[in-house]
């Protein structure tokens, strides 16, 4: 019922919102574009991103482009939200794809991409190979994003504190990952840290515990509910939450820790490991403290062999043009102008390395971290992406569902609890 009411409401403010945004100045001649992504931090791809828009508004083109980021997830999803649910939202904003999307894509509330992309096929091509996927939908043809982020998660870690505890090589599987934090908690070390303020991050490393248990095809059982968050083989996977939690592989009070902290435990060598998306490597090359070549960096650890080769990954974020005739087709100059292969290659060259959606030619001079060729020699193995197992899932709210889940389990939440609280949301039984 609620999200046929939520319907109703993107159907009434979609024959309006052509209004809304995009507004000329007072002399009439400029026209502002908004922008709304998550890098508003200081990261370098999110460092050059702004001066990237700098660059665009120091042309005085008669197009200004106005920055309006959160790097803060939950509060960008918020903000996002109520500003379609008023008709307000940016000329250009990220999102992640899937259903999260669906019943904007249905509502008529996004820009179809696709004779944009057919129009300028060098663009087109220049992208990685099926990063379009969760932009398309079978009800909806056209495809509704453009690629801007891709990723995949790693585990990174400091080879001389493996190496004190007898580690030549990083834990490959679960039961080593096991054993190298027990070995450093005895040591007096702490093995890692997980800044689970932000609840994604344990939603992600539910993920990979999903796709190195079961691989894609897990991710499409849980969406089709073959696989429900009850099953008992996802209990299995909170118990090792719950876990890594209690035993202390992720320091004290997880739940009061942010992503930040996490960054800056790793950067400073407090902690060994540290699992998290390629887009941490740019911080690593700019900011770790000691020799970068002390950093190593492996596949997240497996839990069923058959999988080991199943990752985490994708595209992680594109841009949507909102449906405003009026703006449309500037705004889509402004989306090609953040993924043409000439900004990927100077934000290659600004992180000195990176791995992202376009194919393009390193700059002249321009030095690759060493980091940056691990991490893609050892991409040249993975068998299968999948990104947030909940993107593929049919009720869009399960990602903030089940993220919100999980975080019980840092304060006292059983497997069996978190299981109930998840089923007991769900539209679809």
């Amino acid at each position: 019922m609620k999200k046929t009411l939520f319907m109703l409401l993107i159907l009434l403010l979609a024959g309006t919102m052509v209004f809304a945004g995009g507004q000329k100045s007072a002399g009439g001649n400029e026209t502002k574009i908004r922008i709304m992504t998550r890098w508003s931090d200081d990261a370098p791809l999110s460092k050059y991103f702004r001066d990237k828009v700098a660059e665009w508004n120091n042309q005085k083109n008669g197009v200004t482009i106005v920055d309006e980021s959160l790097s803060d997830e939950a509060a960008y999803l918020d903000k996002l939200r109520s500003s379609i649910a008023t008709g307000n939202q940016p000329e250009i904003f990220c999102e992640y794809g899937g259903s999260r999307i669906q019943d904007y894509v249905q509502a008529g509330i996004l820009v179809d991409v696709q004779p944009y992309l057919d129009a300028d096929t060098a663009w087109r091509d220049s992208f990685l190979n099926d990063l379009f996927d969760k932009w398309h939908f079978p009800s909806t043809p056209g495809t509704y994003g453009v690629p801007c982020q891709f990723y995949a998660v790693f585990l990174f870690y400091n080879k001389a504190k493996l190496n004190d505890i007898g580690f030549s090589n990083p834990p490959a599987n679960l039961d080593e990952w096991r054993k190298a934090c027990d070995a450093l908690l005895a040591k007096g070390q702490q093995p890692m840290t997980l800044g689970e303020k932000d609840n994604w991050r344990a939603g992600h490393f539910l993920n990979n515990l999903v796709m190195k248990s079961y691989g894609a095809k897990g991710v499409t059982d849980i969406a089709s509910r073959a696989m429900n968050y009850d099953d008992p083989r996802m209990l299995a996977l909170y118990a090792i939450i719950k876990e890594f939690n209690d035993k202390g592989y992720w320091g004290p009070n997880v739940a009061g820790v942010s992503n930040d902290t996490e960054d800056a435990d790793f950067l400073t060598n407090k902690v060994a490991m540290r699992f998290q998306g390629s887009w941490f490597i740019p911080q690593i090359t700019v900011g770790y403290q000691g020799d970068i070549n002390n950093v190593g960096i492996a596949p997240f650890p497996y839990i069923n062999p058959a999988y080991k080769d199943s990752w985490q990954g994708g595209t992680a974020e594109a841009f949507s043009i909102s449906n405003r005739k009026a703006t449309n087709d500037i705004a889509m100059k402004v989306v090609k102008y953040f993924t043409n292969t000439d900004y990927y290659a100077g934000l290659e060259a600004y992180c000195k390395g990176g791995i992202y959606v376009s194919k393009f030619n390193t700059l002249p001079g321009v030095t690759i971290d060493p980091i940056t060729l691990q991490a893609k020699a050892l991409l040249t193995n993975a068998k299968e992406f999948r990104d947030d197992i909940q993107t593929y899932d049919p009720e869009s709210h399960m990602l903030d569902t089940v993220r919100a889940a999980i975080q019980g389990l840092f304060i006292g939440s059983t497997p069996d609890q978190v299981a109930q609280e998840i089923v007991s949301k769900e539209k679809v039984k």
